[in-house]
Order: C-alpha cells, then structure tokens, then sequence
C-alpha cells in the first residue's frame, strides 16, 4: 500500500524563483534575447567576413526560444492544476 504523499491537501509552496511573476519575468528578457539574436543573425548574413560567425546568434536564436517555450508550458501545467 502506498503512503499519501500529501495527507493534509495543502497546496505546494512555490520558490520565488519558480512564482509565476518570475516565469513571465524570464519569459519577457528572454523574448528580448530572442528579438537581439534574430537582429545578429540578420547582421552576420549580410556582412561576408561575419558569415563564419553566423553559430553564436544561431545558438542564441534556438537556446532563448527553447527556454521560452519551456517556462511558458511549465506555467500552463501549473495553471491547469490549480
């Protein structure tokens, strides 16, 4: 038989690095990240001696939407469980 994790019901006590306030905080830099990184890839296309150079707002691009699209899911499990 398994043990009740949560015997009282009570609802699970949030990090303040983890509050919602936070995810649409880091939500909002990181959309500014994204836009500046889309800018510094338009830059370096253009520009022949910056092609070589091309990987870093590339990486930028991808690490910045990734981490949006995971804070925007990880508040929408939270809303839907509340």
């Amino acid at each position: 038989m398994q043990l009740d994790q949560n015997p009282f019901f009570r609802k699970a006590i949030t990090s303040w690095y983890d509050s919602s306030f936070a995810c649409w905080a880091l939500i909002g830099i990181m959309l500014f990240v994204f836009v500046f990184a889309l800018a510094g890839m338009m830059v370096a296309s253009g520009e022949p001696d910056f092609r070589k150079h091309l990987w870093f707002p590339g990486l930028l691009v991808f690490l910045s939407g990734f981490l949006v699209l995971k804070v925007f899911i990880r508040l929408r499990v939270r809303s839907r469980n509340d």
